[in-house]
């Protein structure tokens, strides 16, 4: 009796190239220099997740100045008085800036000097 042996090999294709699975969720875009993260860290109460969340916004939106929507602050398990205790002191740190209008929601800029780790 004869046994033959088969060879077989996968052959990636350009279709299969192309494809690449889709993230679920929400996800933090990077990079995100590691100096202002240690420094946001140092920070009291929930500063470091108020500046991550702040991140993850300014990636999703492609721009600096970002609101904080109150569901993806619940997503981090910050209160209201939490985020105004943790903006005040990312301000503070010159991580962020700013922009309060009476009746209307904060408006945050991350600083330059944050995004380039100085």
């Amino acid at each position: 009796m004869l046994h033959e042996t088969i060879l077989v090999r996968e052959v990636t294709t350009g279709a299969l190239r192309g494809y690449e699975p889709r993230v679920q969720g929400r996800f933090l875009k990077g990079p995100i220099p590691l100096q202002p993260i240690a420094r946001a860290a140092r920070l009291p109460g929930q500063a470091l997740a108020v500046y991550l969340a702040i991140h993850h916004r300014a990636a999703l939106t492609r721009n600096a100045t970002v609101t904080l929507p109150k569901g993806l602050l619940e997503q981090f398990g910050v209160s209201r008085d939490a985020k105004a205790r943790a903006l005040y002191a990312l301000e503070q740190a010159s991580l962020i800036a700013v922009e309060r209008n009476s009746g209307k929601i904060a408006r945050v800029r991350l600083l330059q000097a944050a995004n380039q780790g100085s």
